[in-house]
């Protein structure tokens, strides 16, 4: 099921959105799975999500933004030569489930414990840093975009079309003003730097480009004469990891459809990358630099990466298409959504490598792989926190498969046989699926001929810890059950809301909602390292609950929001919460 206000999918036959807690209109049908559809586990947090805040439901870190998919190509005409984010077709947009690092093949990142959760109530901002104390900034919270580990983040305030609004930088300590009248912005995936548009000129789509430094708290004008078309989004502008290096476009004439990028790196004098050329993503000090050229005749752009050494054509025609990057974007991922599907990868800025015939759809990663997703306009990155993409488990218009760290590809289960919902360990070596008969299935995707062991079958939800060795799943008798190794499953609950099932980080206990009702919410349970259910005291009317890397949260009927640090422990948090 998913939810028509925050994208999030939910289990069949939810009531209520798992992440937003919206409710689902009687009668309303799930949505069959796409290849194009945004793989999501059971955990409802995501993050780096530009969100328009809305009165009719909770405000919570995490809300997509409008995806934008790419259709035909565009001709630009007298009457609509806009740059970039109508001229070029955006790329499918694949939402992937931000977790905490762990490892990803021989990749990773670090655990982390400092986490910023952000929250919207009647003209402020509530900020929620890991267990410590509230803070508010007041104002109407327009966007909130956060670091790759979750640390960091920056938020637009009391925006307007006409004169923009306040822009803060917000760390597990505090918040800080940037600037006020900032139109759009963007944060580096360090969280140590933002670029941002201010003096913005309607009339010729020009505006001033500042990139802030937010250790040192200054802020660089970068050039007064950038290219903004009003939209939200900056538009051709791309900022590098540490937030030192920025790419931007000026000189558009919007007559001739004519525009010129630069790209300027670590405050050194500005390098001219071309004309109808503009940078897409740029690694630290500009080692690698993704950019698009444009043809103003046909509309289409093509992608390239430039080295010092080399410059090669990766795509000829991007407006369809996912790119994924690592966390040094040292490697890219290009999955094609075009008539001839496909998937490329270029690393250390070498010409692409075809890795199947097939488009990737999504990554199946570990509980707790750090990942954002950068929004420029006409290319929407996906970011991971990985040093390498090799090794890794897709889901692909083929169904699931593993691909080695040669990037050779083994099928673990046909598009035929799969249904909706995949889990990988830490290690990578106990993927959990169900197929498309409610089967539920475990298999070491590493091992070349590994048969699959079935766990159960007629299986509604399932979540696993990050280390793969426990399992929680709930049955079509809304039975939970938990296995642990491969030993016998044990029951845990019934009358179990499948929808509800919520891992903490740690691994060591799930919560869960019983006899749950879409008008009044359910019982809030957990179980530790597989125990009985045991009731969470005065948790009743629980109408959601998910977790973040630092704690879980629940809110009740009455608008009340509950935290704890990832155990049973929970403690009021906010009251009155308007939605």
């Amino acid at each position: 099921m998913i939810c028509e206000f925050c994208g999030y999918t939910n289990e069949p036959g939810a009531h209520f959105c798992a992440r937003c807690g919206a409710g689902f209109e009687e009668g309303q049908k799930e949505k069959p799975y796409q290849q194009n559809q945004p793989y999501q586990q059971n955990q409802p947090y995501q993050q780096n999500q530009t969100y328009q805040p809305a009165s009719d439901y909770p405000i919570v870190d995490g809300y997509e933004s409008a995806k934008r998919s790419g259709a035909g190509t565009f001709k630009p005409t007298a009457s609509s030569r806009k740059i970039l984010f109508i001229a070029i077709p955006a790329v499918v947009l694949v939402i992937a489930l931000i977790l905490l690092a762990t490892t990803l093949g021989g990749s990773g990142g670090s655990a982390q414990k400092n986490h910023i959760e952000f929250f919207y109530d009647k003209g402020e901002m509530v900020v929620s840093v890991s267990n410590n104390e509230k803070f508010t900034i007041d104002g109407k919270m327009t966007s909130v975009q956060t670091s790759l580990d979750g640390s960091k983040a920056a938020a637009l305030i009391d925006f307007n079309s006409r004169n923009g609004g306040t822009l803060w930088f917000v760390t597990t300590s505090g918040a800080a003003r940037i600037a006020d009248d900032v139109f759009a912005y963007q944060l580096a995936d360090s969280g140590n730097g933002v670029a941002y548009i201010t003096e913005y000129d309607d009339k010729i789509n020009e505006a001033s480009l500042y990139l802030y430094d937010t250790s040192g708290k200054k802020a660089t004008l970068i050039t007064d004469k950038a290219y903004y078309d009003g939209s939200g989004i900056m538009s051709g502008v791309a900022i590098s990891p540490n937030g030192k290096s920025v790419g931007y476009i000026t000189d558009y004439d919007e007559r001739n459809y004519e525009f010129t990028g630069y790209l300027k790196v670590d405050g050194k004098t500005q390098e001219k990358i071309g004309d109808e050329m503009f940078a897409v993503a740029i690694s630290d000090g500009g080692k690698y630099l993704y950019y698009q050229k444009v043809d103003v005749k046909t509309g289409e752009a093509s992608l390239h990466v430039r080295s010092k050494r080399n410059e090669y054509r990766l795509v000829p025609d991007a407006s369809n298409i996912t790119i994924m990057l690592n966390k040094d974007y040292s490697e890219i991922l290009l999955s094609v959504f075009d008539g001839d599907r496909r998937t490329f990868i270029s690393r250390n800025g070498s010409e692409r490598e075809r890795i199947i015939g097939a488009a990737i759809g999504s990554l199946v990663l570990p509980m707790g792989t750090q990942t954002r997703i950068n929004e420029t306009g006409t290319q929407n990155t996906i970011v991971y926190g990985i040093t390498s993409f090799a090794g890794f488990v897709a889901i692909t218009e083929e169904g699931l498969v593993y691909y080695n760290k040669q990037l050779e590809s083994n099928t673990i289960a046909a598009s035929s046989n799969y249904a909706y919902s995949a889990e990988i360990s830490s290690d990578g070596k106990t993927l959990y699926y169900i197929n498309n008969s409610n089967r539920l299935s475990s298999i070491d995707p590493t091992a070349a001929g590994a048969e699959r062991h079935e766990i159960d079958r007629n299986i509604k939800s399932f979540a696993s810890s990050s280390d793969g060795k426990s399992l929680y799943y709930v049955n079509g008798d809304d039975e939970l059950y938990h296995v642990r190794g491969n030993r016998k499953p044990t029951m845990i609950a019934d009358e179990v809301y499948s929808a509800s099932l919520t891992m903490s980080y740690s691994g060591n206990r799930m919560f869960f909602l019983i006899d749950f009702r879409s008008n009044r919410g359910g019982e809030l349970y957990y179980s530790n390292n597989g125990g009985k259910g045991t009731k969470i005291s005065g948790a009743d009317e629980v109408m959601n609950l998910w977790n973040t890397p630092a704690n879980i949260f629940y809110i009740t009927r009455d608008d009340e929001i509950f935290r704890s640090n990832g155990n049973e422990k929970f403690a009021l948090f906010h009251e009155g919460l308007d939605r």
